[in-house]
């Protein structure tokens, strides 16, 4: 599904019509069990952090194939943030213990920058 960068301890994602698209295996090797979760934006950053407890809130995590893959719509949120509904583009999350959650290093930068960190 994706076609990020990403290296060992990497989620591989998608953003397509308004939601974040996980492949089934990085979704189980990084996320399992995982119902919900928060996102934050910090300055250009995205933050995924992971929610124990349907009752906590968040963002969804849904099954969308019989393969397992999942999608944490975020329309609303992706929209207060600047990005276009209309955009599909590869991601890749990476895990930090400082923040207990998944880090997307230039998400919110403008396309220029975010294409420059990209290669």
């Amino acid at each position: 599904m994706s076609m990020a960068l990403g290296g060992s301890g990497a989620l591989l994602m998608r953003v397509r019509r308004d939601c974040l698209y996980v492949d089934a295996a990085d979704f189980a090797t990084h996320m399992a069990n995982v119902s919900n979760v928060a996102l934050l934006r910090e300055g250009d950053d995205l933050l995924i952090l992971p929610i124990c407890g349907a009752e906590a809130g968040g963002f969804l995590v849904k099954q969308v194939n019989a393969r397992g893959d999942r999608a944490i719509h975020a329309a609303d949120f992706l929209r207060l943030n600047g990005i276009d509904e209309n955009r599909d583009f590869p991601i890749d999350a990476t895990w930090t213990e400082a923040r207990a959650g998944f880090l997307v290093v230039g998400f919110f930068a403008d396309e220029q920058t975010w294409l420059a960190m990209r290669k």
